[in-house]
């Protein structure tokens, strides 16, 4: 498989079907248990809009937005018209996507409108590195990329870059080959980014297994990794910057929600099911007071299960279902009008 695979594998949060290792891992850090298993105590109401994927078939995506509360849906795109990311601009204007389809070399990104349409792609000013865009900085100036060259591994790792015409590149990680560094938040002061090192590449399926978490500073000095039980390739920044939230990796015997701080203390499992549902990408409510999560019914997302779309306190409590339709949904975003 060509390394544009690898990357289309590396950055697909919400599926590509058909990877069923299991990997295994264990973490010496005290855990803390702020809540062993939410129960619905009451109902909460989150304010503000979402936007979310479903997925179909051979991995085909469509982009959705709703109310938090999950009322109101709209339809944005076509199933496959865009692909595998979608992350809201800070200004609420432009989300970021992968172009449906097979993407033409180098391997790139761009954006389109809140609504939907007006795909702008970005402009790759060094035509030998491929960069796949996956967070926003909290300016909304740059990007942070998933990077690499086809030809010379050694210039694999995460740069960021303008937006637009990418230029003024800054390498911020280096790792070596296929095994990528893939980009997930930026810290609120834009200070810091937490990434996903994976430790397998094309052909090694599958690459989701056996990664772990980093924290590096934006200038690309004090990568550090930070010491979790095995994590999947998502994590965000709680708006006040003092804690890394994210799930437990695919194909673990159970499943969990976590928060870290960025200096590594302070684990502490914020949500598990009682009867053994698997939580997945979980993100903060805008005021950090409430988490949103999926919670499938197997541990393998890549199987495109039917699951449910909750919120809950960030403490765990007030367990609340918000969508609850016979569909895989994943990847959401939260944000104020």
């Amino acid at each position: 498989m060509t390394q544009a695979g690898v990357l289309l594998a590396a950055i697909v949060l919400a599926g590509c079907s058909g990877a069923t290792a299991t990997g295994s891992a264990s973490t010496a850090t005290p855990v803390v248990s702020a809540s062993a298993s939410a129960s619905v105590s009451d109902v909460l109401h989150p304010q503000g809009r979402i936007l979310f994927l479903r997925t179909s078939g051979n991995d085909q995506h469509a982009y959705f937005t709703a109310n938090a509360d999950g009322t109101g849906e709209e339809q944005i795109s076509g199933p496959g018209e865009y692909c595998c990311v979608d992350r809201i601009s800070p200004d609420r204007s432009r989300i970021l996507v992968m172009p449906g389809g097979t993407p033409p070399s180098p391997v790139t990104g761009g954006t389109i409108a809140r609504g939907g349409g007006d795909f702008q792609a970005l402009e790759l000013t060094d035509q030998t590195l491929n960069l796949v865009p996956g967070a926003w900085s909290p300016d909304g100036s740059r990007f942070a990329f998933e990077g690499w060259n086809d030809a010379d591994p050694t210039r694999t790792g995460i740069y960021t870059g303008t937006i637009g015409r990418v230029t003024e590149l800054v390498r911020l990680t280096s790792t070596s080959g296929a095994p990528h560094d893939v980009a997930l938040d930026f810290s609120p002061d834009g200070r810091m980014l937490v990434f996903y090192r994976a430790v397998r590449g094309e052909p090694d399926f599958p690459i989701d297994i056996g990664g772990s978490l980093w924290v590096v500073n934006t200038d690309g000095s004090a990568a550090r990794e930070l010491d979790t039980p095995p994590p999947n390739w998502w994590a965000r920044w709680s708006p006040d910057g003092s804690t890394i939230l994210f799930a437990s990796e695919r194909n673990q015997a159970t499943g969990a929600i976590w928060t870290i701080r960025a200096d590594g203390t302070g684990l502490t499992k914020v949500f598990d099911d009682a009867d053994g549902g698997f939580p997945i990408d979980p993100i903060w409510s805008p005021d950090g007071t409430q988490v949103m999560f999926m919670l499938d019914p197997v541990a393998d997302r890549f199987t495109h299960p039917n699951n449910i779309l909750y919120v809950m306190r960030a403490d765990g409590t007030g367990l609340t279902t918000l969508i609850d339709t016979p569909d895989f949904k994943s990847s959401p975003e939260w944000w104020l009008p």
